[in-house]
């Protein structure tokens, strides 16, 4: 999932723009409104992307180089940037997809690679992928399938094809961006949270029979949902004699350390030279003498900022309360957490969040959850035999809302949907 702030002085286009996103690409953006150029403040700035309408004077030069840049426009298309408002919602969302995914992209490219396998980011679709090239005389074919058979806490989604590991990253962007946008304010707890999934992770690992000398530890591969900032660890199922020793472990941790702290030092630098450009740029006047010393507007404008900061840390408190959607799966018994904003349900295990691979009657992508801003809607993805919810089958991909206790029947495998508090 891609942040992204859009700031557009036609505020009926920018409203019907965010609906049509929101509901049907929620999964995709996380969006800001942004009224004017001042409140594009530092939290603003570490955004995937900005885009702005053709009545905005905007200059490139004052956002930090990971950030992409896109103009809304009535006018012709001159460039990658520039987005005609007046084409099918669908392509611009299109198009605002591909200025994240290429500038994303663009900013892994500027670290340099040390990787022993080949790697490459690719899209096919609505999926992004880190494709590692594999040779299969050096694979471990046990790891391959235990990658592929299970859901193991801490590491991506996987599956091997024709000497390609394929490990899925969609919305998901690497730890090195992740730590450079997100090292102050609280980047000591995040870096502990860091390394504490990293633990967890490597722990779990011996249940599956693998090894954590094939974590990958390098911050330009390591994986992090920003939205909940938890951490995915590609695991390379390789073949190797070597097992490493704890001075071995701790160097790569050293190293990996090492590359964090260029990543918060490069944030930081950028963040000094924004506001030390703003200041130069800043214009200084001596006010005139005021004869009205019983005007109202500057009590009315904080009035309105105190009422705005009160309806803010409302908002926060709601959020804390916001209750935890599951499934349970009503012929094992078994328990699902819905961890994601877009969550996928089928049988192909390389590709679905949660595998039902022991019944034929399920497709492999039959049905996704999706969660908005005022619930969670369950969308049938062209399944030969349906979905339903409460006994009322879905049409091709209609989003049906989904109610504490609802029941949800992908083929014949029922499930009940709740929400804890």
């Amino acid at each position: 999932m891609y942040r992204i702030a859009i700031l557009e002085k036609d505020k009926a286009y920018r409203e019907r723009l965010i609906l049509f996103l929101q509901e049907h690409h929620g999964e995709s953006f996380e969006i800001t409104v942004v009224e004017n150029l001042d409140a594009l403040d530092m939290e603003i700035m570490q955004c995937s992307a900005l885009f702005f309408g053709d009545d905005v004077p905007v200059d490139d030069a004052l956002f930090p180089e990971e950030v992409a840049v896109g103009y809304l426009t009535e006018n012709d298309e001159s460039s990658e940037q520039h987005i005609n408002k007046y084409q099918s919602m669908e392509k611009i969302y299109k198009r605002m997809l591909r200025l994240c995914e290429e500038k994303n992209a663009s900013v892994e490219e500027t670290r340099p690679q040390e990787l022993p396998y080949q790697a490459e980011t690719v899209t096919e679709g609505e999926e992004t992928y880190r494709v590692y090239q594999i040779p299969e005389d050096q694979l471990d074919r046990l790891a391959v399938k235990m990658l592929a058979g299970n859901r193991i806490q801490g590491l991506p989604q996987t599956a091997y094809h024709d000497g390609r590991l394929k490990v899925r990253i969609t919305g998901l962007e690497s730890l090195y961006q992740y730590f450079g946008k997100n090292a102050a304010p609280r980047g000591k707890e995040k870096l502990l949270a860091f390394f504490s999934d990293l633990i967890t992770t490597a722990l779990s690992l011996e249940e599956y029979m693998l090894s954590m000398d094939r974590l990958l530890l390098d911050a330009g591969e390591i994986y992090v949902n920003a939205q909940t900032a938890q951490v995915f660890i590609p695991y390379i199922p390789v073949q190797s004699d070597e097992v490493k020793n704890a001075v071995q472990c701790l160097e790569e941790i050293k190293a990996l350390c090492s590359v964090l702290l260029e990543a918060a030092e490069a944030s930081h630098c950028e963040e000094s030279a924004l506001r030390s450009a703003e200041f130069e740029n800043a214009e200084f006047q001596v006010p005139e003498p005021q004869e009205d010393y019983g005007s109202t507007e500057e009590f009315d404008r904080l009035q309105t900022c105190a009422k705005e900061s009160l309806e803010l840390k409302e908002g926060t408190k709601n959020l804390k309360k916001e209750k935890i959607p599951y499934l349970v799966r009503k012929r094992t018994g078994e328990r699902i957490a819905i961890n994601r904003t877009l969550f996928k349900l089928g049988k192909d295990a390389s590709y679905v969040d949660y595998c039902i691979k022991d019944n034929p009657a399920v497709s492999r992508n039959h049905a996704d959850i999706l969660r908005k801003t005022d619930g969670y809607y369950l969308v049938d993805k062209g399944s030969l035999n349906h979905t339903f919810v409460n006994g009322k089958k879905l049409a091709l991909d209609e989003y049906r809302k989904l109610e504490d206790g609802c029941l949800v029947q992908l083929a014949n495998e029922v499930f009940e949907f709740g929400l804890k508090g």
